[in-house]
């Protein structure tokens, strides 16, 4: 019930019922008004109007008493005195029956009359009325005594002057009520046109009160709503701290605003919880498992780009330095180099002591340029290398002895099964297959070539012409039956001097002839590519091999380089 009473349709229905009691009150007023205007109208009509007509007759009965004195002051013949009796009977019940009428209209005023000014005019009436028939029946009587013969002058003088003051108290009397008709039809005509501008004036004021109310509601309405959409703008912008929205009303709206704000909490605690998370895994991972999804969760077969890194001479650059200072540099180190990794929408996976493991998957990425851009986050990587040294003595507190950093990287490109893996109590995101050892042995490759970058055929198929790369070798690495054919990724496309790129065909045209043994050959071109890069290491890896099968040669060759460990 109390529900009820907060309703949005509560209010508007109370607002509507409030409107229509004032427009029933002010129809009511001005019914009243009317009432009092109409019963005014009705004085005048049944009781004043008449009572001015009957008195005029009276006035004319009196006046005919009066030449009926008149002359019987002068005829002295006895039909005609006969004749004057029979009249003045006539004349007598006349006036009697004027009065009577009179005295009714003046009853009817007094009982429909509203003012109290004609309430008390018709109450004077009264008295004046009660005297004027005692003065016409005393006339009446004194008229019939004049009649008969023996009535002398004296006698029809006193009737004439009777008939004289009943004339004038009747015409007083008529005098009075005319004046009364008068201001009584003033005093309506005003009364009516007060009526009319009170009535315009009140329901005016309804109409004015009713907008108001129904702007207060509607406003009261509307700027819960204004605010709930502001909220929803700032939700939609990201801004969930200025997306709070105050409760102000207890009704369907404030229910509304309520459920919008425990929303927004919740929001916020699933962007803390990314927050948090996302330091220890990936954000879109988190996002994933915390709506519902199933790419981080389900184990499914998929083509995936896979990288590894590890720190050059890690481990005696760790032997120099306090444990804490490790830890700091690694730190500082992983933080520089997962950024290229994020920003080129890479999944790191785990940081392993001071080697990385990160891959690029679908629905992470799409799957056309997953190699393309596992490619770009390495190269920015060692672009932003040198920057990092120069901050590495403010890291550890060195200005001399400092340890040169430096990492190599191998990328790989395959099959591999993407899942969360681990126990009932501890899971990990991860993607587990060859290709994921086929990176970290690329990586390792690094040593063995003096190359800082290298990814496999696959990878170097993917990622098309956007870089300038060249082919370094076919190994076969630990593990691996199948020879892998290895490539360099030097910079992006256009990025390379010629001398450096006129360097890379030289070694490249040496690599073919070192493939099929044709030594001389092979190293006339790799040493014309190290006198443009003499310090390359693939270059001097190839020549250094040639130069021991030339003392040894080497059974059943095929062009292949068997690594011997991982």
């Amino acid at each position: 019930m109390a529900s009820m009473f907060r309703s949005i349709s509560f209010k508007i229905f109370g607002v509507s019922l409030g409107l229509l009691i004032m427009m029933l009150a002010a129809a009511i007023w001005s019914a009243r008004s009317k009432e009092q205007v109409n019963r005014q109208l009705r004085t005048l009509e049944a009781s004043l109007f008449p009572l001015s007509v009957t008195l005029g007759e009276l006035k004319s009965v009196v006046q005919a008493q009066t030449v009926t004195a008149d002359y019987l002051l002068t005829t002295p013949d006895e039909a005609a005195v006969r004749k004057c009796f029979s009249k003045a009977r006539a004349q007598q019940k006349a006036a009697a029956t004027l009065l009577a009428s009179a005295k009714r209209y003046r009853a009817i005023g007094s009982e429909i009359a509203v003012m109290e000014r004609n309430k008390l005019a018709l109450a004077r009436l009264e008295p004046m009325l009660a005297e004027l028939e005692f003065q016409e029946n005393r006339l009446s009587q004194m008229t019939l005594l004049a009649c008969p013969l023996e009535a002398d002058a004296i006698q029809m003088g006193k009737t004439k002057a009777q008939a004289d003051d009943v004339f004038r108290q009747a015409n007083a009397i008529s005098k009075e009520i005319d004046t009364f008709v008068e201001k009584g039809a003033e005093l309506v005509a005003d009364n009516q046109k007060t009526a009319m501008r009170a009535n315009i004036l009140m329901i005016g004021s309804a109409a004015l009160v009713g907008l108001m109310l129904a702007w207060i509601v509607s406003r009261g309405l509307t700027r819960p709503i204004i605010r709930l959409q502001a909220g929803a703008r700032a939700v939609g912008a990201g801004r969930l701290e200025e997306a709070h929205v105050p409760v102000t009303s207890r009704d369907e709206i404030g229910d509304v605003t309520n459920a919008f704000n425990a929303m927004i909490l919740d929001l916020r605690e699933k962007d803390r919880i990314k927050e948090t998370f996302g330091q220890y895994v990936d954000p879109r991972i988190v996002a994933d498992l915390i709506g519902g999804g199933t790419h981080a969760s389900s184990g499914e077969k998929q083509v995936a780009t896979l990288f590894f890194s590890d720190i050059v001479g890690f481990s005696s650059i760790s032997e120099r330095l306090a444990p804490s200072t490790v830890v700091d540099l690694v730190n500082a180190y992983f933080s520089e180099m997962s950024e290229p990794i994020r920003e080129h929408s890479g999944i790191i996976d785990k940081y392993i002591g001071d080697a990385v493991m990160a891959f690029w998957v679908p629905p992470f990425v799409d799957a056309t340029r997953q190699a393309e851009l596992a490619c770009r986050a390495a190269l920015d990587q060692f672009s932003r290398l040198e920057a990092f040294r120069l901050r590495v003595p403010d890291i550890i507190g060195l200005r001399r002895d400092v340890p040169l950093i430096d990492f190599r990287v191998g990328l790989s490109t395959g099959e591999v099964v993407v899942g969360s893996v681990g126990s009932e109590t501890a899971r990990s995101f991860t993607v587990m297959g060859d290709t994921v050892n086929q990176a970290s042995r690329l990586e390792a490759v690094n040593k063995v070539y003096g190359t800082r970058l290298l990814i496999d055929h696959e990878t170097f198929s993917c990622a098309g012409k956007a870089f300038e790369t060249r082919q370094i070798d076919d190994v076969q690495v630990v593990g691996r039956l199948e020879p892998l054919r290895i490539y360099e990724l030097v910079a992006l496309a256009g990025e390379v001097a010629p001398d450096r790129r006129r360097a890379f065909d030289l070694y490249e045209e040496g690599l073919d002839h070192y493939r099929v043994a044709e030594w001389n050959a092979a190293e006339k071109a790799l040493q014309a590519a190290l006198e443009l890069m003499p310090n390359d290491g693939p270059t001097k890896t190839l020549l250094t091999r040639i130069a021991q099968f030339r003392q040894v040669a080497p059974k059943d060759w095929s062009g292949v380089w068997s690594m011997t460990s991982k």
